[in-house]
């Protein structure tokens, strides 16, 4: 596969004035329509105007181009490239008013991080206390919604490493490979591949170990790679990893939930004890709308884990309105 070819036919295709805008994070076509992210105002209807045979002919040169499977019997396309992650179903899939479509969602990166040492999103105590977290190479779980920068604060982190860290970064798009820092950053960086059973996230948490790390970042974690994520921890191995949660205090619970779609038998009581036992810091993003229109990210809450009483107790809360 070309990254090169990939990159050129995408970047003049059609999403073409979508792709100049900056402040566009993802864009997506449901069947009928495009839509995209706007960093600061969500999500908006695009002008651009394309038909499902368009999009048809444009996937499947993204299939060909990616040397990927794109047909009735192989109807999800699923590809990483540079700063792009493209996921699109075929058309036995997609229905529009009981009419054959296509859908596709494309996530555009970002080479930088959008945070900085941004105040709206960071008060001077909860930065502080993260970077001496990093210092101190304590594991770090950041938990939030979709879209409220928990990937941005991944990047900050790893950009804030101290020099000649040996960090491994496992992930399923090349957005936190290129977020490489200080060049005295011993950073090796795998991509994901869940055609292929030691390229799946398990196997490459369990390969990190082998490798020496002083820390291991894990993109997104959705499921049963949890468990090998708590037995990397329990083994020294301290971790930076996000998830979707709805509060900091619910956190240990969904990991504990997550492990458990493992197909080792365990007993969630167990697992939960693990985690307090092992994951000391839990950090929570929110995301709101303020009244001009734009959307506001902020690190709302910081939570220490106490295994004694299995919680997590609040060490910080913005205090910023």
């Amino acid at each position: 596969m070309s990254d090169n070819r990939l990159i050129n036919y995408l970047e003049t295709s059609f999403l073409e004035p979508l792709l100049n805008n900056p402040q566009v994070t993802d864009i997506s076509y449901n069947g009928q329509a495009i839509f995209y992210e706007d960093n600061d105002y969500g999500r908006r209807k695009s002008e651009i105007e394309i038909t499902p045979k368009e999009v048809g002919d444009f996937l499947r040169q993204i299939a060909n181009l990616a040397e990927k499977q794109f047909s009735y019997s192989s109807p999800i396309l699923d590809v990483s490239f540079s700063k792009y992650r493209l996921n699109a179903a075929f058309l036995n899939l997609v229905r529009v008013k009981d009419e054959k479509s296509y859908s596709f969602s494309l996530r555009v990166g970002d080479e930088g991080t959008r945070i900085g040492d941004d105040s709206t999103f960071f008060e001077e105590e909860a930065r502080e206390y993260l970077l001496n977290a990093i210092k101190d190479r304590r594991s770090i779980v950041i938990g939030g919604s979709t879209s409220s920068g928990k990937t941005e604060l991944q990047k900050y982190l790893l950009l804030h490493m101290p020099p000649s860290s040996r960090v491994i970064v496992i992930d399923n798009l090349k957005e936190l490979e290129m977020v490489r820092g200080d060049e005295n950053l011993d950073l090796t960086s795998w991509l994901v591949d869940e055609r292929f059973p030691d390229s799946s996230f398990e196997s490459l948490i369990r390969n990190a170990l082998r490798n020496n790390p002083d820390y291991i970042v894990v993109a997104e974690s959705r499921g049963r790679e949890m468990l090998d994520a708590i037995n990397s921890v329990m083994t020294g191995h301290p971790i930076i990893m996000t998830i979707h949660a709805s509060s900091v205090e619910e956190m240990p619970s969904r990991m504990a939930r997550m492990a458990m779609m493992s197909p080792e038998r365990l007993e969630k009581e167990e697992v939960l004890n693990d985690v307090y036992l092992n994951f000391s810091i839990f950090v929570f993003l929110e995301k709101k709308q303020g009244n001009d229109g734009k959307i506001y990210r902020f690190l709302e809450s910081i939570g220490e884990s106490d295994p004694k009483s299995r919680s997590v107790k609040e060490v910080y809360r913005r205090k910023q309105k």
